[in-house]
């Protein structure tokens, strides 16, 4: 019995260096330098996007509820079979976006801020002061969010109150990356495929559903 608490808790503690590892990949890459000049992927409709800065507040929040909150919510509420599809498909779309940030970098040149709110000092310093313009498509905010709205979604019924707020929450980074123009609406797009496809192979690969398989 020992051995498989042991074992357990190595899978468990594996999944969570697997993620600090995703999010470490995606922070290298945002360092990174290329000899070509990245594509910029600008619509028209994203040249009528304003910055709005509040957006700051949820968008700097993202990681912190992405990588610890939600996975450990999954594992406590859902158990460890929803624990595993949260984590590994974190692990997995990452994986996805780190493909894309090779081959095909895209960058999003940066807006002026002229205001002087607490909002615009947090997005010109905190924000632009840490990440280059890079990692546009997809969006690594987006992917994030929707892997841990489905995983809430799906444990919704055991705590409806923390998974609602968590859930809404989530659903303001997705427009926050355009407000803040860190992102594009494509940039979006991209995120919503890879965290789909991402979390529903992961539920099809470990959780077995419909196959009768344990």
């Amino acid at each position: 019995m020992k051995k498989v608490v042991t074992k357990q808790n190595l899978q468990v503690w594996s999944v969570f260096i697997g993620i600090v590892l995703a999010f470490v990949s995606y922070e290298l890459f945002n360092k990174a330098s290329y000899s070509y000049s990245p594509l910029i992927m600008k619509g028209w409709l994203d040249a009528k996007i304003p910055v709005i800065s509040i957006f700051v507040i949820p968008y700097l929040s993202f990681h912190l509820l992405a990588a610890l909150v939600v996975p450990l919510l999954s594992l406590k509420i859902g158990g460890r079979k929803a624990f595993f599809v949260n984590g590994i498909a974190i692990i997995a779309g990452q994986l996805c976006l780190d493909v894309a940030y090779t081959f095909f970098q895209t960058q999003v040149p940066r807006t002026p801020i002229a205001g002087n709110s607490a909002f615009d000092w947090l997005l010109v310093h905190v924000v632009y002061g840490n990440d280059k313009t890079l990692n546009g498509f997809p969006s690594n905010h987006v992917t994030w969010s929707v892997i841990s709205i489905i995983a809430l979604w799906r444990i919704r019924s055991r705590a409806p109150r923390t998974t609602w707020i968590l859930m809404i929450w989530f659903v303001l980074i997705l427009p926050a990356t355009v407000f803040l123009h860190q992102h594009y609406l494509i940039d979006i797009y991209g995120g919503l495929f890879v965290g789909f496809t991402a979390y529903w192979s992961c539920v099809f690969v470990i959780e077995k559903p419909m196959l009768g398989l344990e």
